[in-house]
């Protein structure tokens, strides 16, 4: 695991302004998109592995995902949190969902 996604990972982590600042220009940047989706699917990845869960992190995650992230992105996610399903996957997915909703109702 490269540098850049322990460092995103760590901020998934604690998920603060700060930290949705900067994986957002990960998600902006075509050159660094790859590493901000490897560090999501990753730190979902160690929930799975995990003695036990932190639902509501993922969850957030995912609402922001879905609420301020390009289709294409949440899309990818969707898809992605659907298959083979986990309880930390089963979290993005309804995170995206929530996301999704709010997104809506704020357009």
């Amino acid at each position: 695991m490269s540098e850049d996604i322990k460092i995103l990972i760590s901020r998934l982590g604690t998920f603060r302004p700060s930290d949705r600042s900067v994986l957002g220009r990960h998600f902006d940047d075509a050159s660094t998109r790859k590493v901000a989706v490897d560090a999501v699917k990753e730190f979902v990845q160690i929930w799975e592995r995990a003695d036990w869960l932190e639902a509501y992190s993922i969850e957030r995650i995912g609402k922001w995902i879905a609420k301020y992230q390009p289709s294409d992105i949440v899309t990818l996610f969707d898809v992605w949190s659907g298959s083979p399903n986990s309880d930390a996957k089963a979290a993005l997915k309804r995170g995206i969902e929530l996301g999704r909703v709010e997104r809506l109702e704020h357009a």
